[in-house]
């Protein structure tokens, strides 16, 4: 299982790396609210660890975190600072260009970020299918419905999070000098019978910033999903380089 942190690599390490084990990880997480008690990095964090994580369990190239992503929810929230959508993609399509270029063969795109699943879902359709040699895997949680069943407080609406229990247990065990507890609420914002339907957004309904009941989380539980997550995604990460005759090719 061998993996690299290109934050803290020289160029030869790259090279030599990359010759060997041509694929990569690029963890994209967004600069926007958290609520009272946690940073506006949280997202970013988030896939930066769980992109190490990963790694660790099965290999690659872990890139620098992208800390922009589709943050239009929160356009008018201050310290937000959001991507267009059509920029987004087209963002996404030059990283996975750049990597190419680098001999990079496979890509794991970890978000930390729920609204960047749609872009990505779109940039490698619209951008890089058919036109960027270089094959792509969207990751988001793997393992989230189990995550979500073990919860003690319910989710917002549709399975959204945001600086609720779950998110805020994760950044206990990746960064809890970050988090300010003492700041933490219990806020479960109305939702109007048409939300979904509407140009209405969580930004519009939010009051504290949390969706959900922070206040319940923990390190302990922060790291047993964590730990879950990075599993089901190693498995998966695995699996696709094993299937388009990567993995095989550099790590036997």
């Amino acid at each position: 299982m061998s993996w690299l942190d290109a934050d803290d690599a020289t160029l030869p390490e790259v090279h030599a790396f990359l010759a060997a084990h041509p694929f990569a990880i690029l963890p994209v997480g967004a600069t926007e609210q958290h609520g009272p008690h946690l940073p506006l990095s949280t997202d970013s964090l988030l896939a930066k660890r769980l992109a190490r994580e990963i790694a660790a369990r099965s290999g690659g190239l872990v890139l620098p975190v992208l800390p922009f992503g589709y943050s239009w929810t929160w356009r008018n929230v201050p310290g937000t600072l959001t991507l267009g959508f059509e920029t987004y993609l087209d963002v996404v399509r030059d990283l996975c260009e750049s990597l190419a270029r680098s001999g990079v063969r496979a890509v794991a795109i970890v978000s930390g970020h729920e609204a960047n699943r749609q872009p990505l879902k779109y940039a490698l359709r619209e951008r890089l299918a058919d036109r960027v040699d270089i094959q792509v895997l969207n990751l988001f949680y793997p393992g989230l419905a189990e995550i979500l069943t073990e919860a003690e407080s319910p989710v917002w609406s549709s399975g959204m999070l945001h600086a609720d229990e779950v998110e805020t247990s994760l950044m206990l065990t990746a960064h809890p000098e970050r988090v300010q507890m003492q700041h933490a609420v219990r806020d479960y914002p109305a939702v109007p019978a048409d939300f979904g339907s509407t140009v209405t957004t969580m930004g519009d309904l939010m009051d504290s910033g949390v969706f959900g009941d922070a206040t319940l989380a923990t390190a302990e539980k922060g790291a047993r999903w964590l730990d879950l997550s990075a599993e089901r995604a190693a498995s998966l990460w695995r699996a696709f380089l094993e299937r388009h005759r990567i993995w095989e090719a550099s790590d036997g």
